[in-house]
């Protein structure tokens, strides 16, 4: 079973960041789940929440800041004042920092009814850096997302996220080319689980961060965990 440290390895340095990437990587993580969005002059960045309130010092969304004006933000301070002057990345960047052989699952984050092609810019970089094929799995929460993707390219691996119970599951995955689905571990039961590997898509559960749950997910056969406390496990 993968260990993917959600966010980086969140739990012990700010989310999103270079500092919780290498933490990971410390922990001797199977891969990283990181979050990106466009900014207002279409790169791609490493951020989770729409606005920026949360996680930096400054405010308003995060769609209307250029790339100039967000590293200009200090994105780890929030956390922790060990982690003073973290700044936020591009994808460009992460990929800088993840070994090729660790699993990278981007999650692409779009708001409901919002039609930017991030899911372009996202396989451009992909393209560009040689890693596209290279233990990368694209995922969303906008199915949408994911059938555009399909239809770009169906031999990039992507992940559907999913945060409920679906009444039919393997009809409803019949939608896409999918290589796996993400769902949150409390919808999780191995009939889904073998269901699905009838039809050779795997399951990850997020997040997991107690070993008491990893193993109930263990025991269903998942592919991984994604989770805030690599080292855990």
């Amino acid at each position: 079973m993968k260990i993917v440290a959600h966010r980086g390895a969140s739990g012990y340095a700010p989310e999103n960041t270079k500092a919780s990437i290498l933490e990971g990587l410390k922990q001797k993580c199977d891969g990283f789940e990181v979050d990106v969005q466009l900014t207002k002059d279409n790169e791609v960045v490493i951020f989770h929440d729409w606005s920026l309130e949360r996680t930096t010092n400054g405010n308003g969304f995060l769609k209307d800041q250029t790339l100039t004006e967000l590293k200009n933000l200090d994105i780890g301070s929030w956390f922790s004042k060990e982690f003073k002057g973290e700044k936020i990345m591009t994808l460009k960047e992460l990929l800088e920092i993840v070994p090729i052989e660790k699993l990278l699952n981007i999650e692409i984050k779009v708001r409901h009814g919002e039609i930017n092609q991030i899911e372009k810019k996202v396989i451009e970089i992909l393209e560009k850096s040689s890693r596209l094929n290279n233990n990368i799995i694209i995922s969303s929460f906008d199915h949408r997302v994911i059938k555009k993707i399909n239809e770009i390219n169906p031999e990039i691996q992507v992940g559907l996220l999913i945060t409920a119970g679906l009444l039919d599951l393997k009809n409803y995955v019949s939608n896409f080319n999918l290589y796996s689905i993400h769902c949150g571990a409390e919808f999780i039961n191995k009939i889904n689980v073998d269901d699905l590997k009838e039809i050779d898509i795997k399951t990850y559960a997020w997040t997991v961060n107690t070993l008491e749950e990893s193993k109930i997910l263990a025991s269903f056969g998942v592919e991984g965990i994604i989770t805030n406390y690599p080292d855990i496990f």
